[in-house]
């Protein structure tokens, strides 16, 4: 066996000799072409998100960045954790990895051995009161293949253009850096967007539907603004905070659900000496404060006015069913994005 080779692990060689390869064996990727990547902060959840290709920017607002893209660290997306390319690996990649080699070095073992019996077996000589003949038999199992899924949310830094994919919600570009939650807030503005449109192609003869689907339109804006909310707040509390008042801060009990409430959501953010609405203007803030109370009559009541929501004037009489128009979800969309725009700036 002086001339065997391991031919399927030579197409991942680099360097090294045909005894003592160095080898490089891509990472397992997901139909879009991204990888996995795993926080290493083990307070951080949920830790995994995927990273496309790195992109050369036409113009880097280096004021934006942490650090040029395409470097040699990482950014967790979701706490902020920096630290080397190699610390971000997904254990499963390399048990996959593990898992071909074995698959690799046997398949050419294998390999190796059948063709001596062939050869032997050919060469043998026959007609001979005894013949010798070499059986191998190969396992011939199938090569480990590894199914990467994408995450639902797919998204492009809009300052370093690298692609990336998180569950629903991120802060930094896991490449430059970057804030990057006002590209998520966008996204969400978007789809609502997009359910409207679905609301107005609504035949006519069937305005249940499409009041039902302005109402989740509606909902899904104050679903968002409390989760960016939420998820800035406990972020920022963590890097200001020792643990031991954090835990206390963060904790469901404490937070519940404040953020669907102004006056709430201040008291806590209060505790930062911070008031991210005091960008909205009057009316901005009148307006946020009128779609947050219609959206518990949506949400709890079949959008039917109750004697809480009818209290102020010009509100429709208790069980009437409130307005929903599609100018007033885009509007209240918009406001929200201030107050996250604000929010990012804080991060």
């Amino acid at each position: 066996m002086s001339n065997f080779r391991f031919k399927r692990l030579e197409k991942y060689k680099v360097g090294g000799t045909n005894d003592l390869m160095d080898l490089k064996f891509p990472l397992p990727k997901s139909p879009s072409g991204k990888v996995y990547r795993w926080c290493p902060n083990e307070n951080c959840s949920p830790r995994l998100f995927l990273l496309g290709d790195s992109h050369e920017p036409d113009k880097l607002e280096l004021t934006k960045v942490k650090r040029s893209p395409g470097s040699s660290e990482t950014t967790c997306p979701y706490c902020g954790t920096d630290s080397e390319d190699g610390d971000f690996n997904y254990d499963g990649d390399i048990e996959a990895i593990k898992a071909y080699f074995e698959w690799a070095v046997k398949r050419d073992i294998d390999d190796a051995i059948e063709k001596i019996a062939k050869d032997f077996n050919r060469t043998s000589q026959k007609g001979n009161l005894f013949s010798i003949k070499m059986n191998y038999k190969s396992s011939h199992s199938p090569e480990p293949r590894i199914w990467r899924e994408d995450l639902i949310r797919n998204l492009a830094c809009d300052i370093c253009g690298r692609e990336y994919g998180v569950y629903a919600i991120a802060l930094f570009c896991p490449d430059c850096g970057g804030r990057n939650l006002h590209i998520h807030f966008e996204r969400e503005i978007e789809l609502i967007l997009q359910q409207i449109d679905l609301a107005e192609q609504i035949e006519p003869g069937n305005i249940e539907l499409s009041y039902r689907i302005l109402g989740n339109a509606h909902e899904d804006v104050l679903t968002a603004f409390e989760t960016y909310q939420k998820t800035c707040y406990k972020f920022i509390v963590r890097k200001s905070y020792p643990k031991i008042e954090v835990d206390q801060m963060i904790k469901k009990g404490t937070i519940g659900n404040r953020f669907q409430n102004i006056e709430k959501a201040k008291g806590l953010f209060k505790n930062l000496s911070y008031d991210p609405f005091i960008v909205l203007s009057e009316d901005e803030l009148k307006l946020l404060t009128i779609n947050i109370e219609k959206r518990h009559v949506i949400g709890h009541n079949l959008s039917m006015a109750d004697e809480t929501y009818s209290a102020t004037e010009d509100r429709e009489k208790p069980g009437i069913t409130v307005e929903i128009l599609a100018d007033d979800v885009a509007k209240f969309a918009e406001t929200a994005k201030k107050v996250i725009l604000d929010l990012e700036r804080q991060l």
